[in-house]
């Protein structure tokens, strides 16, 4: 075996990291050349950043982030959204996950953002907490709902210490996930309703996010049966015909994750966080 190399992702190897995805998580239908073209290399918030690991010709390690526009206590902020990791199963336990979440940190904080948020299932929140210095910061909320929440989206904002800048580019973008397309289903007075499809049947994932900037509109009415997955500022929210999806039926209880590049050790409030599905590609 020739000795594992460690390099910057480029846009040549999407072909190649299509099928390591597929390696790694072969019940997963979305990884394409379009998607991850899409996911990648579309988003007009900014150029992405990853590693890779070659053995040879053969690649075995990728990770990648994309950059995101926030508000961080109220200041806008560019942070490193970590969306798809993969090791091959051939080289598993041998600490590469570790060291690409490491090297795409470097990376961020060469770069000048401000940290690197994400979200961790039960299989890898451990490591990011105890052995790469993540704030573990809450468990993401879920329910299904036959009516959106009522989301004081001033309040949430002004609240929020953190929170997606969505921008009418980078919402026209999300709207195109090539594996599954989005729509703007409705609007309140100060949020957008956004649904798509989800891993339940006959349930639409929804969220809702700041209407205040955006030009986009949308139009109806959200109802029927929708998942909500995601974070609200505490007190902001009002759930409606809606009940708690308890953790045993969640295929994996994902928690968001942060590393502040700026005040390396400051942390998060838990109660102070404005995130849904649409901020992650949950769905």
């Amino acid at each position: 075996m020739s000795e594992l190399v460690f390099r910057p992702a480029v846009h040549a190897d999407i072909g190649r990291t299509v099928e390591l995805m597929g390696l790694g998580f072969p019940g997963a239908r979305k990884f394409s050349q379009a998607f991850l073209q899409w996911q990648y290399y579309d988003n007009p918030a900014g150029e992405p950043l990853g590693c890779n690991i070659d053995d040879g010709g053969r690649l075995v390690g990728h990770l990648m982030g994309i950059p995101q526009k926030v508000s961080l206590r109220g200041e806008p902020a560019v942070v490193t959204l970590i969306m798809n990791v993969a090791t091959h199963p051939d080289y598993r336990g041998r600490g590469l996950f570790l060291e690409l979440v490491r090297r795409v940190a470097a990376m961020s904080a060469e770069r000048g953002q401000a940290g690197v948020v994400g979200v961790a299932n039960q299989q890898t929140i451990r490591a990011y907490e105890t052995k790469l210095g993540f704030q573990n910061v809450a468990g993401l909320e879920a329910h299904v709902e036959l009516q959106p929440q009522n989301i004081d989206m001033a309040r949430a904002l002004a609240a929020a210490d953190f929170a997606h800048r969505w921008q009418d580019a980078t919402l026209a973008w999300r709207l195109k996930n090539p594996a599954n397309p989005l729509k703007i289903a409705a609007e309140t007075a100060d949020s957008l309703i956004v649904e798509g499809a989800s891993t339940m049947p006959l349930i639409r994932a929804r969220g809702a996010i700041p209407r205040a900037g955006l030009t986009l509109r949308g139009s109806g009415l959200a109802i029927g049966p929708g998942v909500v997955l995601g974070l609200t500022p505490k007190g902001t929210a009002r759930r409606r015909l809606a009940m708690t999806v308890p953790e045993r039926l969640r295929p994996s209880p994902l928690r968001m994750i942060w590393l502040d590049h700026k005040t390396p050790g400051d942390r998060l409030d838990p109660e102070r966080i404005l995130f849904s599905f649409l901020d992650f590609d949950a769905f």
